[in-house]
């Protein structure tokens, strides 16, 4: 597959330039680049606290002194479908979060435990600590040194945890989301309809940067942009779910009207989580919304039987007009204003709107076992379109995103012999009239999360015993020669067996190259490609496992 070519006045960009370029105006104590990024880890990777009460686990950073920053627990267990529905069990259970405002139910467990996921913000962390003593409110013995580490630029900062006597409110006073689950029936438990829709909401997430609505469970309808002057009008229609244009069979108003139930509804100090269950004939379908201050990730789930292809795409408002659509295959893009465009079709890496309107950056990812996969993207912009919208307004302004055209297998467990169809949308907000770097870099920061080693603390020394990384969220990857002519050899090192993905971009994000993609067992494999296809230049060589997990290096072709 061979790249295209980028006008002369376009230069060549390190990555560590790309990174840069997602520097928010909101300065950390450190800035290691990842200024929107979260930190997640589970009580797997902190055993040091397992057992802990959450409402105890407190976090700081050192900046000559000690400051509290928000840490949020999200309680997790293995949950029956059954339950979810607010039924008897149905046999069939999913790892998800706790909640007792729905049917999901509480932890068995209340303290921190294995699978409890634990989250702060990056751009939260500082400088080692030289303190001489623990920050007041907290138990002495009980620290934790977390070295969190920016793949991307090797930039290094820390985060200490500690357990509070009980006087320290973990959010710090913080709340970085604000979500606000507003049934318009009433009570969750007692009034929503699990076994048919609709059940109307006018539930909103807001934060600094953006904010968003939903009307019904599968229904987003409003999105607006606040960052950098943006001038905050509702750039959506609606978050589109379809089998194929114009078909209306199934769509996010089908899917709120049948079967279906709430996972979790909560509001966070460091994010808000929306889930949600049942999709028509896969009522074991689901997605989970995670609401940060400056980003969002949707992740979707498709447990149905065969069909025929799946649609995922946002359809823009006529407010959107005026702004530029990119994506990866497109890096010049055109500008959304209801008049007709062609652009090319492919699998998607990355897309964005921008203009005065703001910025929406987003990052494609998917997961799956079915190995005749190829998805493919959509695009219309057109004021009087000929194909039927099917839910939302009569219009399709810059209508895009992924799209799936041939028949999917059965991904539902309950029918059989099934396959895993996984999707992630990661967004990032930000100000007006960004061009095709940023999405580069986001797409770059999205494939590569913040790592972190962590140690026992002694705050009196200021000593502390770094011991294994974080295995569950790191993998590694190294080549040569670099720089390569024709044989490139690649190690790739993976602390756990999964679907991996080895592929290779230009500096304008796009994919030039995929030279592996299948399951991977745990360990060290040495593979070896052919890359004399590619012209002299600058690329970068990424491995992708489960969940964007991943790592990215810098390679230079020569003759």
């Amino acid at each position: 597959m061979g790249s295209l070519r980028l006008p002369e006045c376009r230069q060549v960009f390190s990555l560590a330039v790309l990174v840069a370029a997602l520097a928010s105006s909101e300065a950390p104590a450190i800035d290691i680049g990842r200024a929107r990024d979260p930190v997640v880890t589970t009580g797997t990777s902190l055993p040091a606290f397992i057992g802990t009460d959450p409402s105890r686990i407190v976090a700081f950073r050192w900046e000559s002194g000690w400051v509290q920053i928000p840490v949020q627990v999200d309680e997790r267990d293995v949950f029956d479908f059954g339950t979810i529905y607010g039924g008897d069990p149905a046999g069939f259970t999913l790892l998800t979060y706790a909640d007792t405002s729905t049917f999901t139910g509480v932890d068995r467990d209340p303290l921190f435990d294995a699978d409890d996921e634990l989250v702060f913000m990056a751009k939260d962390a500082g400088v080692q600590s030289s303190a001489g003593s623990r920050p007041q409110g907290t138990t002495d013995g009980t620290g934790l040194e977390l070295t969190l580490t920016n793949p991307l630029n090797a930039e290094v900062a820390y985060v200490y945890l500690f357990e509070s006597d009980g006087s320290l409110d973990p959010g710090a006073g913080v709340s970085y989301t604000t979500y606000d689950f507003n049934l318009l029936s009433g009570d969750y438990k007692t009034t929503y309809n699990t076994s048919t829709g609709p059940n109307p909401e006018n539930s909103s997430v807001t934060t600094a940067a953006y904010s968003m609505h939903f009307s019904d469970r599968w229904i987003r309808d409003e999105t607006a942009v606040f960052l950098g002057g943006a001038t905050g009008v509702d750039v959506l229609d609606r978050h589109k779910s379809l089998f194929a244009p114009g078909n209306c069979t199934r769509s996010e108003n089908t899917f709120s009207a049948g079967e279906g139930a709430f996972i979790i509804n909560r509001s966070g100090p460091v994010r808000s989580i929306r889930g949600y269950v049942g999709a028509n004939s896969g009522p074991t379908t689901y997605r989970l919304h995670r609401f940060y201050a400056e980003r969002e990730d949707i992740l979707t789930v498709l447990r149905v039987h065969e069909i025929s292809g799946i649609m995922d795409f946002f359809d823009y408002s006529p407010d959107a007009s005026g702004m530029n659509y990119r994506n990866s295959l497109d890096t010049e893009g055109v500008v959304i204003d209801g008049s007709p465009d062609v652009v090319p079709q492919g699998e998607l890496e990355w897309e964005m709107v921008t203009g005065p309107q703001g910025t929406l950056a987003m990052t494609h990812f998917v997961e799956t076992d079915i190995t005749t996969l190829s998805p493919t993207s959509y695009y219309l912009d057109d004021s009087t379109p000929s194909v039927n919208q099917c839910t939302g307004d009569a219009f399709a302004y810059g209508s895009s995103g992924p799209w799936i055209n041939q028949t999917i297998p059965n991904t539902d467990p309950y029918l059989g012999v099934h396959y895993r169809l996984e999707t992630l949308r990661v967004i990032a907000y930000a100000g007006p009239n960004r061009d095709a770097i940023f999405a580069v870099a986001c797409a770059a920061e999205a494939a590569s999360p913040v790592v972190f080693e962590a140690a026992p603390y002694d705050p009196v020394t200021g000593s502390a015993e770094h011991a294994t990384p974080d295995a569950a969220q790191i993998l590694d990857l190294s080549s040569w020669p670099n720089p390569a002519s024709a044989a490139l050899n690649v190690r790739l090192t993976t602390a756990r067996p999964g679907v991996l993905s080895v592929e290779i971009f230009d500096v304008a994000g796009r994919r030039v190259m995929r030279l592996a993609k299948g399951s991977f067992s745990a360990g060290a494999h040495d593979l070896s490609y052919d890359v004399s296809s590619l012209p002299v230049g600058v690329f970068f060589l990424r491995a992708r496992g489960p969940a964007g997990v991943g790592q990215t290096q810098r390679i230079v072709i020569v003759r």
